[in-house]
């Protein structure tokens, strides 16, 4: 599909340009922290917000309900996926069963897929990822942290949950079914903080790529295997099994770039804290699969039909 590739190719130009940056030491390690900081905790929470606000027609109650039957299917699909792919597919060591099957869960929903469904589907498609970050975020908090640790203690944090971007997808549907009318200057600014989302997103992204070990990676067959199960065979399976049962082609392009994103960077940070042995293809996962996004994204979307 031409406008996927063309927004992909947009945020490869972003990612390249943050590689530059971290070159000439325009980011660093401390500043890399702080612009993590500003984009998930007020451009992300702004274009979400952002999507619940439009003046593009609303779909009802009912519809969201749907979606949100959509998104729990949809996470099935994906744990399945992840439990066979480690253990099957691949055949990884017992000691990676772990960060693999979370590689596959967690893609960069917040840093790429939101920005990437803004520019593909308007700001009335954001609601449809925002009944759908509920269930992930919560997922991420309980689930992933636990996997991460071993599986030791409670990995599961109230004052996690509560950040910034939770907060904003819960009072986005109530302020979208409201149809609440704010005033414009409230209504540009969370515009204007929004679109920093992507920018600011992919400089990370780049940033983060600058410090990986390049050789290592592009000789490891299964990080090459992964990267084509987890881009490419996987979104387009799930998606395909739920085109048998939801018609809207918007809600399954929602779907589509919610899995086909690249691994998400949080877990490279939640395993540098919790689980170094992992850390090493935690990395290899994230880098490999930014860099194949441009060219296995739009494969994806035309493998399940919506190119």
């Amino acid at each position: 599909d031409v406008a996927v590739f063309q927004q992909m190719l947009i945020f490869t130009l972003l990612v390249m340009a943050g590689l530059y940056a971290r070159h000439k030491r325009l980011v660093t390690d401390e500043s890399q922290a702080q612009i993590s900081g500003i984009v998930v905790r007020i451009a992300y929470p702004a274009i979400i917000l952002s999507g619940a606000i439009t003046d593009e027609p609303h779909v009802t109650g009912t519809e969201l309900l749907f979606t949100f039957g959509v998104t729990l299917a949809l996470l099935i699909f994906l744990l399945a996926g992840a439990w066979i792919l480690p253990r099957i597919l691949l055949r990884y060591e017992k000691k990676y069963y772990t960060v693999v099957n979370l590689m596959t869960m967690f893609s960069s929903i917040g840093f790429m897929g939101v920005p990437m469904i803004d520019a593909l589907y308007g700001k009335g498609a954001l609601i449809y990822i925002t009944v759908f970050l509920i269930p992930f975020n919560l997922l991420f908090y309980s689930y992933a942290m636990t996997a991460i640790k071993g599986g030791a203690g409670s990995g599961f944090r109230l004052r996690d949950v509560l950040n910034e971007g939770m907060l904003a997808c819960f009072l986005a549907v109530p302020l979208y079914l409201a149809n609440v009318q704010v005033p414009y200057a409230l209504q540009a600014t969370l515009h204007m903080l929004g679109a920093m989302t992507a920018p600011l997103a992919m400089l990370l992204m780049g940033a983060l790529l600058a410090d990986m070990d390049w050789r290592g990676m592009f000789s490891d067959v299964r990080i090459w295997a992964f990267s084509l199960v987890k881009m490419i065979i996987l979104p387009a399976a799930v998606v395909l099994a739920l085109g048998r049962f939801v018609d809207s082609p918007v809600l399954l392009g929602v779907c589509m770039a919610a899995i086909a994103t690249p691994v998400g960077n949080g877990l490279a940070l939640l395993a540098a804290m919790y689980n170094k042995e992992a850390y090493p293809v935690s990395m290899k996962g994230i880098t490999l699969t930014t860099l194949v996004a441009p060219i296995t994204m739009p494969i994806a979307y035309w493998l399940a039909g919506l190119a």
